[in-house]
């Protein structure tokens, strides 16, 4: 009798937790082919409940139910797939990001995207696939097409406007680095490490007196990135007389933040891992 109880109370409970999911499922039909990932994941769900109901005819039903679906999804995820696509072109449209690649893969003018159907979730870089900026960003295209373009926006609403200026500031930063290192000048010192020099460089009078937060101002690598590329393209090639010089760096670097930085070549997201960088005579 006990164990009959307990019994007919699992399966009650059973019953109410697959009823609760299939309420949930139906208000993605409203959207099949958006929701295909997300009804996926519902099917799974529902499936592992059913698993633990005794065998009858509700369960028969259930599972009837659900071999159904499944073949709706997969369909459902090849539309999602075409669709994606398509509407991200349409997304960047204007944008001036040129889209190339194959899905998963995508090279979105100076950004990268890696896309996994699998879990509805895209990724996205600066240059090649080192520079993480976001993960886990939802696979949604217009969204997705929005995001690069508030990056892309702010970084070229940011950027320097006077290169000169720049490499004179770029030439302070790598004194200052020689110095801390001890190492003379016209020898070369890591690249990265002018960035911390250079993010003090660019610090207002007012935030050396009273360094807060309200008064910093950031410059994030894919900044410095960006605005050694617009240096490069500019053509000023020597500072205070020294000429600058960039080392490339080795394979194995490319995947240390500490030792290599990727800057552009061009604006369609050919670019150049650099680790060095100098400023020596002639």
């Amino acid at each position: 009798m006990e164990g009959l109880i307990g019994v007919l109370k699992d399966t009650a409970l059973r019953s109410q937790k697959v009823a609760k999911l299939l309420a949930g499922y139906s208000r993605l039909i409203a959207e099949p082919v958006r929701n295909a990932y997300e009804r996926e994941r519902l099917v799974v769900e529902v499936e592992k409940v059913l698993d633990g109901l005794a065998p009858g005819e509700v369960r028969d039903k259930v599972r009837q139910w659900l071999d159904e679906e499944k073949r709706q999804i997969e369909a459902a995820k090849e539309e999602f797939k075409f669709e994606f696509g398509r509407q991200l072109l349409a997304g960047l449209e204007g944008s001036g990001l040129n889209v190339k690649g194959q899905l998963p893969f995508l090279r979105c003018g100076l950004f990268s995207v890696r896309v996994d159907f699998a879990t509805g979730k895209a990724t996205v870089f600066w240059g090649p696939e080192i520079e993480l900026l976001k993960g886990g960003v939802k696979l949604e295209p217009l969204g997705l097409a929005k995001l690069l373009r508030s990056y892309d926006e702010s970084l070229k609403k940011r950027a320097i406007k006077e290169p000169a200026e720049f490499g004179e500031r770029l030439f302070t930063a790598y004194r200052r680095v020689c110095v801390a290192r001890n190492v003379a000048e016209g020898e070369r010192v890591f690249l990265v490490d002018l960035l911390g020099e250079m993010v003090f460089l660019m610090q207002s009078d007012g935030f050396r007196v009273n360094p807060v937060r309200e008064r910093f101002v950031e410059y994030p690598r894919i900044r410095f990135s960006y605005d050694l590329y617009l240096l490069k393209r500019s053509g000023v090639r020597t500072v205070g007389g020294k000429g600058l010089r960039l080392s490339v760096a080795n394979f194995d670097a490319t995947a240390e933040k500490a030792k290599a930085l990727w800057v552009p070549d061009n604006e369609e997201g050919e670019g150049t891992f650099y680790s060095y960088i100098s400023f020596v005579n002639g």
